[in-house]
């Protein structure tokens, strides 16, 4: 008996294995065929392959920053699906279709996931026809030949379902060994390959006196099993990896969770309340290094992704009927006419024959089944935020009820409605997935299987190799950020992105002229943009203003040159665009050079405090350096002595030669033996309190790698700053704003003017928030924070107590979420700023960010002394005492949000 069940098992995983080769098989002859480019979270996500398998070249495994600039590689998308594409890449090359090989890994586990869910809830046949529909769901299919984080998702969620499911049973089996259920009047068929949940119903077969007994004599709680434990530690395991595929694995589990642990209390079986209360903080520790590092960046990210998305996209408001039937709506698209009606006909007839037969109705797992999708319905219900592609994780487990329903079709005819059935699925899947039929073949699928066709892509190659490839050809030594002005499925930001991430992350792709007030900024901040003639896509009403002024600024201006045009494979065009004068231009000498030198500095004779001085610097020096080196420049008042107080002697330049965008491509090492030559064109920000006087040139390099500094020659040059009455010299600031001629100020001096506020609260960070996004998309990496923080230690080592530069040092490692070195620079602020409340309500929001809510309730203490009143150090104060689950404390405190004006 036991060879005849262990020779049925293994046939059952051959049948398996070749469901999972036929699903595999027909995959990747879709890849082969399809020359598609990536859509936009497609093309983000590819791209965040590319970066985690550039981490892992050479991982440092015992290093905490290693591990916490690791997590921060994704800041808002948990990132273990990239994680584990990269040994894909790694093996297979990159590329979009090679990066999707991930997905037969995710087959595999979703696959045996259902099978193994099958087989413990009703018996082995009903396990392989529901890993068949699986493999044949358009709800599955369709998500499966992308590059999303859903499909993967999928087989998290059913994977952990089934270690909670088989933590369940472990329960049922320790309690009455085989044949007999916890509370439920079943039992086991004879022969069954299905093991024991409390779940197989057969009243017919039981004796009125064994019913009694199970249903009303109560039975002391048995001790716990050693297969609890292991399912437990199963689960809390797989819940955790699952989390960190993506984060809304919590809305399908939250409800069979609580189902258990309700029922739990309610029969007083601590112990097994402890070990789901176990496997859920084992899950945490599973996801928890990453969701520490970026927690706050995630809650805010929530919004857009949820609430924004919602109200651009139209979609029902959650107080209307619309929004409760609306996955129900879409369950034929999910799961086609005929999986869906055959089954359910099936079941309607043996319910009906049931009633003069002695056969088995597998109630309970029924109830378990409904439990996982009923919740997951309603709570995914909840989101306002709706899309086909967020339910799908619910769709295995209706694979196994509707293969249990297939399974109840009379025995004459049984045979022949399951394979019809699966027939009708395969049908309707190649017709959706391959162009087989034209026209007639679309109509007819779309009767039996209604939903969008995913037709492989045959036509004419997408451009954006070439335009990445142009780029580089013209900039070949250099780093280049692409303004991408349109927003189309094809034409976007994020496959731009992925393309100039395959060349060796050369060429980043941003979207920007979306807001109107910065559209003069972003024309002065990037040298290449892409337009494009006919449909511009997604682009909201609300920056369309904004998009049609930078498109006539870049195709209409003088700035800009036409560089090349590629007609589209939709007869529109594409255009690319390059600034005329390049704010970076950098050419091999003919000859080596030992050291950096600053061979020509051109900057206007005259200035006025407080506005955007343009300044060009000429560098020549070795390869290394260059790329290496941030140049501390000081454009020093040669009377200081005779400056009265209040006032400034100098302009700070500090920054990277070339705005650190020097790259060396695809070149060859003995290409950089030579000398180059960088000519930086950039602009300086005088203070507005500066003094007026002559001001002169100092500079000092400091390699960025090695700390090496060295005094570097200048040339003799000087800029006479003069008094400017007030009026004109707000009337050069707001000329300067708009006018796209003058350079934009480099990153690092933006970022040191944005540190001036902060010594003023909320009201000095607005600003800054408005003005950090737009920034950070002109260095797609965010060195400039790690120029500015070199460049700033440097000089805090000679001026150790220069507030301004302690405020700038604390920014750039807050911007960095480096939570030690910032902790570290904000105690620093506390010291010489020590009256200002504003610095203590800094260094605690950092320990808050760190988890350290004692600690913030420590820094807090003085700013509490100065002004208790501030509503900004209550509620941090309230935020520290409820992280320490000092709940009254943390409501009074709390209170003060009613104050806060935002």
């Amino acid at each position: 008996m036991a060879q005849q069940h262990r020779d049925s098992e293994g046939k059952s995983l051959l049948v398996l294995g070749i469901i999972w080769l036929l699903g595999a098989i027909s995959d990747r002859l879709w890849f082969a065929l399809d020359r598609s480019v990536p859509a936009w979270d497609q093309a983000d996500y590819l791209t965040s392959t590319l970066k985690y398998l550039q981490a892992l070249q050479h991982p440092q495994w015992l290093s905490g920053e290693w591990w916490t600039n690791f997590w921060l590689l994704s800041t808002k998308i948990p990132p273990l699906v990239y994680i584990l594409t990269v040994p894909f890449l790694q093996v297979f090359g990159t590329g979009g279709d090679r990066a999707t090989l991930v997905h037969l890994l995710f087959s595999a586990i979703l696959l045996a996931s259902v099978y193994s869910l099958g087989v413990q809830l009703f018996n082995r046949q009903v396990g392989l026809w529901a890993a068949a529909i699986c493999v044949l769901l358009p709800g599955l299919y369709r998500f499966r030949l992308q590059f999303l984080l859903d499909y993967p998702l999928t087989a998290a969620i059913t994977f952990a379902f089934y270690c909670l499911t088989m933590w369940k049973a472990s329960e049922g089996r320790r309690k009455f060994g085989n044949g007999f259920c916890n509370g439920c009047n079943g039992c086991q068929e004879e022969g069954s390959s299905a093991t024991d949940l409390t779940d197989v119903t057969d009243r017919t077969q039981l004796e009125e006196p064994t019913k009694k007994k199970y249903k009303f004599s109560p039975s002391p709680t048995p001790p716990l099993s050693a297969s609890s434990f292991f399912w437990a530690i199963a689960f809390g395991i797989s819940l955790g990896l699952s989390i960190l595929v993506k984060h809304t694995t919590v809305l399908f589990l939250f409800t069979p969770i609580v189902w258990l642990a309700v029922g739990a209390v309610r029969q007083k079986a601590w112990g097994r309340l402890g070990q789901l209360t176990g496997a859920l903080l084992l899950s945490a520790a599973v996801f928890g290094p990453w969701a520490k590092t970026n927690w706050l960046l995630i809650l805010t990210g929530g919004k857009r992704a949820t609430l924004d998305s919602a109200i651009a996209e139209g979609d029902p408001a959650i107080n209307t009927i619309d929004a409760w039937i609306y996955y129900g709506q879409h369950l034929p698209e999910h799961i086609s006419w005929p999986l869906l009606l055959i089954p359910l006909v099936g079941l309607i007839l043996y319910w009906r024959r049931r009633q003069d037969s002695s056969s088995i109705l597998h109630i309970n797992s029924c109830r378990w089944l409904a439990v996982f999708w009923g919740g997951a319905y309603l709570i995914n219900s909840l989101n306002i935020n709706k899309d086909d592609r967020y339910v799908i994780p619910y769709l295995p487990v209706l694979s196994i009820f509707l293969a249990y329903c297939l399974t109840l079709w009379p025995s004459r005819w049984g045979r022949q409605i399951r394979w019809g059935t699966i027939g009708l699925a395969i049908l309707a899947m190649l017709f959706h997935i391959l162009p087989l039929g034209g026209a007639l073949g679309h109509s007819l699928v779309q009767i039996i299987s209604p939903g969008n066709s995913n037709y492989p892509y045959l036509g004419k190659e997408w451009p954006h190799r070439e335009v990445i490839a142009e780029i580089i050809d013209r900039e070949p030594y250099l780093q280049s950020t692409l303004g991408v002005l349109p927003s189309t499925p094809e034409i976007n930001q994020h496959n731009f992105n992925f393309y100039g991430a395959l060349a060796n992350f050369q060429v980043y792709g941003r979207q920007v002229g979306t807001n109107l007030k910065q559209v003069p900024q972003d024309v002065r901040s990037l040298s290449w943009f892409v337009t494009k003639s006919g449909p511009q896509g997604s682009i909201r009403e609300r920056i369309k203003q904004a998009q049609n002024a930078a498109v006539t600024a870049i195709e209409k201006g003088d700035k800009f040159e036409l560089d090349k045009t590629w007609v589209l494979p939709d007869y529109t065009n594409l255009n690319l665009y390059r600034k005329r004068v390049q704010p970076v231009e950098i050419q091999p000498l003919n000859e080596g050079r030992a050291q950096v030198q600053l061979d020509r500095v051109t900057v206007a004779a005259k200035a006025v405090p407080g506005v955007a001085l343009p300044v060009t610097y000429t560098w020549s020096g070795p390869w290394q350096q260059l790329q290496s080196g941030l140049v501390l420049v000081t454009w020093q008042n040669q009377q200081s002595g005779d400056i009265p107080p209040g006032q400034t002697f100098r302009i700070l330049h500090d920054r990277a030669i070339a705005q650190a965008t020097l790259h060396p491509g695809i070149l060859e090492a003995d290409k950089f033996a030579v000398g180059f030559r960088v000519v930086d064109r950039t602009a300086m920000l005088p203070p507005a309190n500066i003094a007026p006087g002559t001001y002169n040139l100092q500079a000092t390099y400091l390699n960025r790698k090695t700390g090496e500094t060295y005094p570097i020659n200048v040339p003799a040059v000087s800029v006479k700053i003069e008094a400017e009455p007030l009026d004109m010299r707000f009337q050069a600031e707001r000329g300067n704003e708009n006018n796209t001629d003058k350079p934009e100020l480099d990153l690092v001096t933006q970022l040191r003017a944005m540190a001036v506020n902060l010594p003023k609260g909320l009201p000095g960070l607005e600003p800054v928030f408005e003005q950090i996004g737009r920034i950070n998309q002109y260095d797609p990496i965010q060195d400039y924070t790690v120029q500015a923080e070199q460049a700033l230690e440097y000089r805090l080592q000679q001026e150790p107590n220069n507030l301004e530069l302690a405020y700038a040092l604390a920014f750039s490692r807050v911007l960095q979420q480096n939570v030690e070195s910032a902790i570290a620079a904000l105690e620093k602020v506390t010291q010489l700023d020590s009256q200002n409340p504003y610095a203590y309500a800094y260094l605690a929001f950092v320990h808050l960010y760190g988890w350290h809510p004692k600690a913030a309730q420590t820094a807090l203490k003085p700013a509490l002394a100065l002004n208790s009143n501030l509503p900004e150090i209550r509620i941090l104060n309230g935020v520290a005492a409820l992280m320490q689950g000092n709940l009254i404390q943390g409501w009074q405190d709390l209170q003060y949000l009613k104050k806060l004006k935002i």
